[in-house]
This record gives structure tokens, sequence and C-alpha cells, in this order.
């Protein structure tokens, strides 16, 4: 029904808007009423073909042993059941956590140090040298040991 209506008056206004007008005016404001017209009939059509549509059926649920699973809910199906009846055995982990010291070493970079003079007056030539960046240090880990 809502589809014979949607139909109908799309054609009744497209045979109205197709036909010329016989009398003439101004031409600024036919123009404005001619906007403001086709903006309402395109919003009017919108809505009538949006309410026309008809909502498809909500196909999130599967048929599975009787029972309605929701499909987006793919790892959760019948948690509860698995729950009250599935026997669990919890086992820890053999083994456990120790902390080890660990030497990290100091870090140096290499620069090249150009010749100059030193405090006493002597020539020292231009040799690459290393400088400290950061000093070692201990660092504590933690390591799991197995049994």
């Amino acid at each position: 029904m809502k589809k014979l209506i949607t139909i109908t008056t799309a054609i009744t206004l497209l045979i109205y808007f197709s036909t010329v007008s016989a009398h003439a005016g101004a031409a600024r404001r036919h123009t404005i009423e001619g906007f403001m017209l086709g903006t309402g009939v395109a919003i009017l059509t919108a809505a009538l073909y949006n309410g026309s549509r008809q909502q498809q059926p909500n196909t999130d649920y599967t048929q599975d042993n009787g029972r309605n699973v929701e499909a987006c809910y793919p790892g959760h199906r019948y948690g509860h059941w698995k729950k009250k009846h599935k026997k669990h055995r919890h086992h820890r982990p053999r083994g456990h956590w120790e902390v080890d010291r660990i030497w990290v070493d100091p870090v140096y970079e290499k620069k090249w140090n150009p010749g100059h003079y030193n405090r006493r007056g002597g020539w020292v030539s231009g040799r690459h040298e290393e400088f400290l960046v950061s000093d070692g240090y201990w660092q504590e880990e933690k390591v799991w040991v197995r049994y």
C-alpha cells in the first residue's frame, strides 16, 4: 500500500512540475518559489521512500539444537551450560618466578679528538677516543624457572 502511495505521489509531482507555467511574472520571485517547492518535494519524497521500505527481519539468530543463539557472540554459546555441567580442572603451571641480577655494561661512544696543546704546552696529536655515555649498572629481571 505504501509503495502505491509513493508511486502515485511521485507521478503526480512529476506531471505537475513538467507542465509549463502560462503566466509570466518576476523571474526572481518564481525562482525562489521553485527552489522552495523543489526542496519540499525532495524532502517529502525521501520521507515517503524511506517509510515505504520494508524492515528486514533480524537475522542475527541461528537455530542450534532447538535454541536461539545470537550469532554476534560465537565464543559464548551455551556459556552458562558449560559452567554448570562441565568439570574444570584448575592446574597451576609448573615452576616459579626468580629474580636474577644482570650486569649491563657501560656504553661508550667513539669520537674524534682533534690535535691540540695540553696544559703543559705539549702537542697532543689527534686520535679517536672513547667517551663514557652511560655507566654500567645492575638490573633485576624476573625469570620463570620450570620444575
